[in-house]
């Protein structure tokens, strides 16, 4: 029996479980405001983030209350690669559980067998696995939400076209069963020099944001709209493509803004999922007020969709 430990578990998230268990209790408090006292119904396509708790917690949480799990028997989890670069494939998780500090995760093996059958998914080597945060950040919440449900992590590097429409192909019949539910694991904009990202908008546009001129910050702060208002304004433009169910009008926006959503791709794949259907926005959050070129920060939102 395979066992992915809870890597980063003491580091970017709590490892007491009593402690994680009252921290998850409270945050779903607070979401319960936003979303309301129970789930949302038939919302089965879920984005959240993945940073430590402190940062993103938050919004998490309201994905995880919008999540309508009742007949929920396995979570697909969309992520991307921070540390890996691949191209051709996708990968799935070699173990037979992910450990958290509230219990163990179920990964349905069956499904993960399945899948590499076909040309496009392989299996990432444990090492790979447990390097990578996007799906361990989700685990504990999918825990407390529902801890008899399996997981099929799917870790998404390069993608082409002809990628994005062989995944796409290969999970539709998974996205057509109620029964399962597909959750990307995306934060938004990482702007700053250590994310080679310095981009901003001086003015608020008068057409759509990524026509607008986008200039790298060379120095000091910039011109106009303090930069933390431009990178809310860059973000929201995607989340507005997002919502209208534009998956073409989505890649052009990548494209075109070069924006450092880390979880594009798997966006991508599940808006072609999705046929048309938009993503409801539920919070948008931000680690720092970013002014000048010395700050950085990282955009989180949380998000889900009923198809």
């Amino acid at each position: 029996m395979s066992v992915r430990h809870a890597s980063h578990a003491g580091s970017w998230y709590t490892s007491d479980k009593h402690k994680l268990k009252s921290q998850l209790a409270g945050l779903f408090q607070q979401a319960s405001s936003v979303v309301g006292d129970s789930s949302v119904p038939g919302a089965r396509f879920l984005v959240g983030p993945h940073a430590g708790y402190t940062y993103s917690g938050e919004r998490l949480a309201e994905t995880f209350a919008a999540w309508d799990a009742h007949s929920t028997r396995r979570v697909f989890i969309l992520g991307p690669s921070h540390h890996v670069l691949y191209r051709g494939v996708a990968m799935v998780s070699p173990f037979a559980y992910y450990d958290t500090p509230l219990g163990r995760l179920a990964v349905d093996t069956e499904v993960v067998d399945e899948l590499t059958k076909l040309p496009v998914f392989r299996k990432m080597s444990e090492d790979v696995d447990e390097d990578e945060h996007s799906f361990e950040m989700h685990a504990p919440f999918i825990y407390y939400k529902h801890p008899s449900v399996k997981i099929i992590p799917i870790m998404i590097s390069s993608m082409d076209a002809k990628l994005c429409s062989a995944l796409v192909a290969a999970l539709e019949p998974y996205a057509a069963n109620p029964e399962n539910t597909f959750c990307v694991s995306s934060d938004f904009c990482h702007w700053g020099r250590s994310f080679d990202y310095t981009k901003y908008i001086a003015d608020r546009p008068s057409g759509p944001v990524e026509d607008a001129p986008l200039t790298s910050l060379r120095s000091g702060s910039p011109p106009g709209m303090p930069l933390y208002k431009s990178i809310e304004l860059l973000d929201r433009r995607g989340m507005d493509i997002a919502s209208s169910g534009d998956a073409a009008g989505w890649d052009r926006y990548i494209q075109k803004t070069g924006n450092t959503i880390c979880g594009q791709k798997p966006i991508s794949v599940l808006l072609r999922l999705l046929h048309g259907t938009g993503i409801e926005w539920i919070g948008y959050s931000q680690s720092n007020k970013a002014k000048s070129l010395a700050d950085h920060s990282v955009s989180y939102a949380s998000g889900y969709a009923v198809a």
